[in-house]
């Protein structure tokens, strides 16, 4: 047992809050920058996006030495936040590169990796809408097969809360890009 030391305990809840400060700040960094990848990428600009994804992980390196030194801030709202857009981000771009790959800066952490694809998957639908527009079915069958792919992961798996929300947009993304498909087709 140890004794009540109150300045001790002021002492250590200072360096929590110094610590939990720094951390939020850089994650709330990788969260915006994350964001305005995906907007780039929207747009096309791949160059901007990719300088923009550079800068995030960087944010995120950052974050992750805070939470390595203090383990108990690894449930941080901000950082899960900033782990799940980035994944998302890298999602988003490595699929319009023409291949799905995730970040390895989240590859231990399943909730980001799942919330991030399921969030890409509403980007993609998006970008097919885009496509659609162009009429460019070679587009929108891509977009159909990634979303298809990651609604066959999210489906396998025993999903509550936050991450079951997440999966039945998914859902409903999917349907989007059924219905551009048939659009298409007619």
């Amino acid at each position: 047992m140890k004794p009540f030391k109150p300045a001790d305990i002021a002492k250590k809840k200072r360096a929590y809050e110094s610590a939990r400060a720094s951390l939020n700040q850089h994650a709330q960094l990788a969260l915006r920058t994350s964001k305005r990848a995906i907007f780039a990428f929207q747009r096309n600009d791949s160059v901007n996006g990719g300088k923009l994804l550079d800068e995030a992980s960087a944010s995120l390196h950052s974050a992750a030495i805070i939470v390595r030194k203090r383990p108990d801030m690894a449930a941080e709202g901000s950082w899960s936040a900033a782990l799940e857009e980035y994944t998302e981000a890298v999602a988003f771009a490595s699929f319009l590169s023409g291949k799905l790959a995730l970040p390895d800066e989240t590859a231990d952490d399943c909730d980001a990796i799942l919330g991030g694809l399921a969030d890409a998957a509403g980007e993609i639908a998006r970008y097919a809408v885009l496509r659609a527009t162009e009429r460019d079915r070679e587009s929108v069958e891509r977009g159909y097969q990634t979303v298809l792919q990651i609604v066959d992961l999210l489906a396998s798996l025993d999903l509550t809360g936050n991450l079951r929300s997440k999966f039945d947009q998914t859902k409903q993304h999917l349907r989007k890009i059924e219905d551009i498909r048939y659009d298409l087709s007619r």
